[in-house]
């Protein structure tokens, strides 16, 4: 029986719930994978110094930690006399998202926007819990073929996608922890930019 409806099914109250979920994730947060944390960094750095793009890949909630990675990663970075990270989340334009399913197919909606803006040497990250999403397993074989950096985060078993990237962030979880896994992209993210806004001597006040 997946984690989370154990917790809920083994609870009398909201409190004890949510002191459960509280347990169980810090667990998930101690078995970070610092190591494929830190190899990221060092991808996005080697981007912003090679002039290169970053592109983000998501559905759903994940979509939303994506246009976070936009917000915490491009502007909030900049230092004057220092390079600014180019980043795009592909989830942020509905209207390209819309005309996309429409016209092609759902699965298509992220390599058809690579095609037209991803160049040999850019990174290329997907997030999705289940890593079995056909769009984000069909725009990382895009990138993985046309010469990209790919990076991968994953849940559950980390599904097709948890292969297919160069490397792959993964949490491992039951097939209800939806809200967990993506808490982890979250920390993924404001590890990775908190890193290098203050690497790049600009303080962070949050």
């Amino acid at each position: 029986m997946p984690i989370l409806d154990d917790l809920y099914k083994g609870t009398d109250s909201a409190q004890s719930y949510a002191e459960g979920y509280k347990d169980h994730y810090a667990k998930m947060v101690s078995a970070l994978d610092t190591q494929g944390v830190a190899k990221a960094i060092e991808m996005i750095e080697q981007a912003c110094a090679d002039d290169k793009t970053i592109f983000f890949m998501a559905n759903g909630g994940s979509a939303a930690v994506a246009a976070h990675w936009v917000n915490d990663l491009s502007a909030n970075t900049v230092i004057d006399g220092q390079p600014g990270f180019r980043v795009m989340s592909l989830t942020d334009n509905a209207f390209s998202i819309t005309a996309l399913a429409n016209d092609a197919s759902f699965e298509e909606i992220f390599a058809i926007q690579l095609k037209a803006n991803m160049r040999p040497g850019d990174v290329v990250m997907a997030m999705s819990v289940s890593g079995g999403s056909p769009n984000l397993v069909r725009g990382m074989e895009y990138a993985n073929e046309n010469g990209a950096h790919t990076i991968a985060c994953t849940g559950m078993e980390g599904g097709r996608l948890k292969g297919a990237a160069e490397l792959t962030i993964h949490t491992p979880s039951t097939a209800d922890e939806y809200g967990p896994v993506e808490d982890m992209f979250s920390v993924f993210m404001h590890i990775i930019t908190g890193y290098l806004t203050m690497k790049r001597g600009r303080p962070l006040f949050h």
